[in-house]
């Protein structure tokens, strides 16, 4: 069980759990309409809750990336590669570098995901069209009459 304080479970569970958002985004289609015949319609609507969560992941994520970089900083005295402190220096100095890189990415990610959004809070989404299979079965309105059934020796549709 993660806790506010286990960096590894909690990194653990945000992977699996965006692997797990990954699949389910596939199709925006939802459980209760499979009616076991295949999915159902999907619900485009629901991109929009999904784009809200994405871009605050993206800010989380910032977040997490920024204090990564400030945990290298703080520690950087006590940086090694191999047994040469300069080299561990210089390789914190490249984390930084890395991470400043990806925080201005995250940046570009963030107002991108911000745009969509905004683009996707103006669309109203139509009812799913009828599919053809379906349009084209009978229905009993568009039967002949029982007078066009076959009649039998018995009478009239018997």
């Amino acid at each position: 069980m993660s806790t506010l304080n286990d960096h590894q479970s909690s990194a653990d569970l945000a992977r699996e759990a965006l692997r797990a958002l990954a699949h389910a985004t596939v199709r925006f289609d939802r459980p209760d309409d499979d009616c076991g015949a295949g999915p159902g319609p999907e619900h485009p609507q629901d991109t929009y809750w999904a784009l809200g969560d994405v871009l605050a992941m993206v800010r989380s994520l910032s977040q997490v990336a920024q204090q990564i970089g400030a945990a290298h900083d703080r520690n950087a005295d006590r940086a090694c590669v191999g047994d040469d402190p300069a080299s561990g220096r210089a390789a914190v100095a490249n984390v930084h570098a890395g991470v400043r890189d990806a925080l201005l990415a995250l940046e570009r990610a963030h107002e991108s995901l911000n745009t969509a959004m905004s683009e996707s809070s103006k669309i109203t989404w139509l009812p799913p069209a009828t599919p053809p299979q379906l349009a084209a079965r009978p229905t009993l309105a568009s039967l002949p009459p029982t007078s066009a059934h076959p009649t039998g020796p018995r009478g009239p549709g018997l």
